[in-house]
């Protein structure tokens, strides 16, 4: 396939054109839009770099649907978390709470098979963490955005069972 010379030249612009747009977009919704604070987020995330790659490949159909698909999912977002921190229902649809999946010695199971989360994931996490065995793990907690926080037994800041329990 050849292109010519004024379809690059129209593509360049275009993408140009869509950076600038989707740069000014992202800079009005905030920093939370872009985060990866939980699945919801991260959803988002990934269908924006999709309308992106979609509005610029297909240019000659969708620019103009693609910067309004990618705005309308921006203030979506950003209605969904401002509800979400605003009524506890809402919250409680969009987020999950983090699991305590290994604790002083022990592996919980239940959390580990609700979590669908291996022993060797957490085995990994802790070499990633920099330790060799589970006798130097006080914690292992799934946070909300599916990373595993790893916490010592030697650190100053002790988890406590107790910890874990919310009360939002």
């Amino acid at each position: 396939m050849v292109i010519s010379l004024m379809d690059a030249l129209k593509l360049i612009s275009v993408s140009v054109v869509s950076f600038i747009a989707i740069v000014f977009i992202l800079r009005i919704s905030g920093k939370r839009t872009l985060s990866k604070m939980n699945a919801f987020d991260f959803i988002i995330t990934v269908a924006l770099g999709s309308v992106l790659a979609t509005t610029i490949v297909n240019y000659k159909d969708s620019f103009w649907n693609g910067l309004l698909t990618f705005a309308m999912l921006v203030g979506l977002q950003y209605a969904a978390t401002w509800l979400s921190v605003r009524f506890k229902p809402i919250r409680s649809i969009l987020k999950s709470q983090p699991a305590l999946l290994f604790y002083e010695g022990e592996f919980l199971h239940e959390a580990l098979t609700n979590e669908r989360i291996t022993r060797g994931e957490l085995k990994q996490s802790i070499r990633k963490s920099g330790f060799v065995s589970f006798d130097e793990i006080s914690a292992i907690i799934l946070e909300t955005d599916g990373t595993l926080t790893v916490m010592s037994k030697s650190g100053k800041n002790q988890i406590q069972k107790d910890d874990f329990i919310f009360t939002e």
